[in-house]
């Protein structure tokens, strides 16, 4: 960007002009401007520099329109707000046609030129006017801005909605591509255990959060959670097994498994209408049942060092999970009860007899009951969902099939 001071003298005097009110400041010579604008503004004057393919032209990704109406449901039906800024740019090729006024007078004004001649820093107040022709360049928030522009399609009376707005002042195009590749790569999304945990904590006293949930069908992600913390402290295989939220795994702590990958494994068993409307303390019960049951035909990875055995990982932990609605309804045509171990160890007696073929020193060696389950034996091999699928079905073959014991 070329720091030459590009401010006109007097203010633009077109009284279509728009000015944006706001902090000011320079960056390392960059100047800046923290601002908001209304919805209408944002429609009329911004736009978004698509990659095109054909002309190898832009850099944007692709806009993705059921994007764009979940973010004009999210202002418009969910009443959401907005405190993440759109970042926005005036291009250095069109900064003569804006007129930046800092408060302060002579003084500011003078600090203001200096930084920003001299690649300095400087921080105040004032406001940039510029004209209905000018266009203000997205680099990031181009979905909320497709969302802010359906809305004014559909809505009325959002016009005035106030956006915030983050603007740099002159870059080259080059540059404002630059801080969108940094802007977008540099991110970290929230890691599930965590967004588990929030939509926990924000549903706990809002009904409408709670019924939004259900209508989305993520509201088994509340219940699971809530099964989670009573299981963990429950005496049993998963007593303080669990990795949560912003916690580091360390070698030899015993926790064998993110708490949000135990309960995304829980889903299945959570949509049975029988566990439907159940407490999580119910529901807890019968998880530790199932698995008390699971060690007492097959004790080895629950006596020695869990992290050794991958069953109590992602492999076993959600086949078996995918598997525990049929044995609880073996369990319940059989009229025996789902709160005893013994009622699971009857109906997985043949557990110990899966097995399958492991590379051990470059050569195939079969492998079953605790071996089949070792770190590096035949079930880590089961990756990826369709690999878990194809492990929980493995399982199913050794279990009875609930018809068969139901007497007509």
């Amino acid at each position: 960007m070329s720091n030459a001071i590009s401010t006109p003298v007097a203010p633009l005097t077109d009284p279509a002009t728009n000015r944006l009110y706001g902090a000011l400041c320079v960056q390392r010579g960059t100047r800046m401007l923290q601002s908001y604008a209304t919805a209408q503004t944002i429609k009329d004057h911004t736009t978004t520099d698509e990659y095109n393919p054909k002309t190898d032209t832009g850099y944007q990704r692709t806009l993705v329109g059921s994007r764009i109406g979940q973010t004009a449901d999210y202002y418009d039906a969910k009443r959401g707000r907005m405190p993440n800024p759109l970042l926005l740019n005036i291009r250095e090729e069109d900064f003569s046609q804006v007129h930046v006024e800092v408060a302060g007078g002579k003084t500011e004004q003078d600090a203001y030129n200096s930084a920003v001649e001299q690649d300095g820093n400087w921080i105040g107040t004032g406001f940039i006017e510029f004209s209905p022709e000018l266009e203000l360049w997205v680099y990031d928030g181009q979905h909320r801005k497709a969302g802010l522009e359906r809305l004014l399609e559909r809505a009325t009376g959002f016009s005035n909605f106030p956006v915030p707005v983050s603007l740099t002042l002159g870059l080259s195009t080059d540059a404002e591509m630059k801080e969108f590749y940094e802007v977008n790569t540099n991110a970290k999304s929230v890691k599930v255990d965590l967004v588990f945990q929030l939509l926990t904590k924000m549903a706990e006293n809002d009904p409408e959060m709670q019924e939004l949930l259900a209508i989305s069908d993520k509201d088994w992600i509340i219940r699971g959670n809530a099964v989670a913390k009573v299981l963990e402290g429950m005496e049993g295989p998963w007593h303080n097994r669990f990795q949560s939220a912003n916690e580091r795994k360390r070698r030899g702590d015993g926790v064998v498994m993110p708490v949000a990958q135990f309960i995304r494994s829980l889903k299945p068993v959570l949509d049975m209408p029988l566990l439907k409307r159940a407490d999580p303390a119910t529901i807890a019960g019968i998880l530790n049942a199932y698995w008390r049951g699971i060690a007492q035909v097959l004790p080895e990875p629950f006596e020695g060092n869990p992290e050794d055995y991958a069953i109590q990982k992602g492999q076993g932990t959600i086949a078996l999970h995918r598997v525990l609605p049929q044995v609880i309804e073996v369990i319940r045509a059989s009229n025996d009860k789902l709160g005893e171990p013994e009622s699971y160890a009857k109906v997985l007696v043949d557990l110990p007899d899966l097995n399958g073929l492991a590379v051990e020193d470059g050569a195939q060696v079969l492998r079953s009951g605790a071996e089949f389950w070792r770190v590096g034996s035949v079930a880590s091999g089961f990756s990826g969902d369709a690999g878990r699928r194809r492990l929980g079905l493995l399982i199913q073959s050794l279990i009875p099939v609930p018809a068969d014991t139901i007497s007509l």
